[in-house]
């Protein structure tokens, strides 16, 4: 079994996302997707995020990808 592990803040999940993940779904037989942490999304984008983490992950676990 191939896995396919992708990372992102996901804050404001839109369009873009859903083709980022079914691209990605595409090379490997499960899709991991990890959600970044609020003191990761601070550090790297030096703003915070406008959900919370546990509403970003609550979000993207919803998706039937």
């Amino acid at each position: 079994m191939r896995k396919v592990l992708v990372f992102g803040a996901f804050d404001f999940l839109h369009l873009g996302h859903l083709y980022f993940f079914r691209q990605a779904r595409r090379f490997g037989d499960v899709l991991v997707v990890v959600v970044a942490r609020d003191g990761n999304v601070l550090k790297a984008k030096r703003t915070p995020a406008f959900f919370e983490e546990k509403e970003r992950l609550e979000l993207v676990s919803a998706l039937k990808i």
